[in-house]
């Protein structure tokens, strides 16, 4: 499945320890901002997000000294149109994820790095869920004051795009590609007129393009722009950024071009993987008969790889519930789950 274009502009941007920084010493306390040396940071390979929620938030993990000690800045970027009223549980479970895996790096240490947790968010509504993992627990605010010490306990740091205006984004101490993907993760995917905004913001795109490998990184803004806003359409859009210079007019060009290549890819693979589904339902019809509903079910939620397992396995499988679960039908296997 292809990334969702909020995740791959944001990891293309912010997986770039100087763009990372720019953004924590924008949000962060500035409390905090003096004890870490940015300097220090350095993006890690792991990712937490549970693949059932990869379609609304991407995250990013860094490490960083803080006041001399390693620590961890963990940075997810929540996208979804509605508020996650349990973030901060959510956020729990991926900072104990991220513990486990710096033990399974250094299996000696007897002390945790500290997790600073960041999430950036851009909904139509903006954040009005708790903060705090505290905000969750289901006491009243005397009680939680008793028992403060002995319960988890930790604020998230939320930057909310939707509650800052752009001219106080537009100021940030972020490079401007930083500041001009915040923009548009602000705007892109509601916008009436995007090359209105475009327009607006010539002179962040003039700053990026000036910027060695500028132009791609303009590519890689309108390419998202262009995927996710369905108010503006592609020929106004494109009129609007030519007025931007030659440069920002060749870009629009690419980035339209790109996203057409990737559609008809995407559109080729979804047509293979909807002809294998196909193939499988009638060869499991034939061996088995009429597929019940809950089979059918089975059979559509399946990704490529599990209907390539299904494949192999309607051949020499004695029962429907072998080739869809991969049991075995031999005696003293275990029950087998009914469909």
């Amino acid at each position: 499945m292809p990334e969702n274009p909020h995740d791959a502009l944001f990891r293309q941007t912010f997986s770039v320890p100087e763009q990372a920084a720019g953004l924590f010493r924008s949000v962060l306390p500035p409390a905090v901002v003096q004890r870490l040396d940015l300097a220090t940071l350095t993006a890690l390979q792991d990712s937490f997000v549970d693949a059932a929620l990869k379609d609304r938030e991407t995250d990013l993990l860094f490490s960083v000294a803080l006041a001399g000690r390693p620590a961890l800045i963990y940075l997810l970027l929540e996208h979804q149109s509605t508020v996650d009223a349990r973030m901060p549980f959510r956020l729990l479970r991926y900072m104990v994820l991220a513990w486990e895996a710096f033990l399974a790096r250094e299996p000696k240490a007897t002390r945790l790095p500290a997790i600073i947790p960041v999430v950036v968010h851009h909904s139509r509504a903006g954040w009005t869920a708790p903060r705090s993992l505290q905000g969750l627990l289901d006491v009243d605010a005397a009680t939680l004051a008793a028992v403060g010490e002995h319960v988890v306990r930790f604020t998230m740091v939320l930057d909310d795009l939707g509650a800052v205006d752009d001219a106080a984004l537009q100021s940030r101490a972020l490079a401007a590609l930083g500041r001009l993907v915040l923009l548009c993760l602000k705007h892109a995917r509601d916008a009436q007129d995007l090359g209105q905004h475009l327009v607006r913001w010539a002179a962040l795109v003039h700053q990026v393009l000036a910027t060695p490998h500028g132009q791609a990184a303009l590519v890689s803004v309108l390419r998202y722009a262009l995927a996710v806003n369905n108010q503006t359409s592609a020929q106004e859009l494109r009129r609007r950024v030519a007025e931007l210079g030659p440069k920002a007019e060749a870009s629009m060009v690419t980035a339209a071009d790109l996203l057409r290549q990737e559609g008809r890819k995407q559109g080729l693979e979804q047509g293979l993987e909807q002809g294998r589904r196909a193939v499988l339902r009638e060869l499991l019809a034939d061996r088995f008969g009429e597929l019940p509903a809950k089979a059918e079910r089975h059979l559509q939620s399946a990704d490529e790889a599990e209907l390539r397992a299904m494949a192999h396995r309607v051949l020499t499988a004695a029962s429907l519930a072998e080739v869809l679960q991969g049991r075995s039908g031999a005696p003293g296997k275990g029950r087998r789950r009914r469909l």
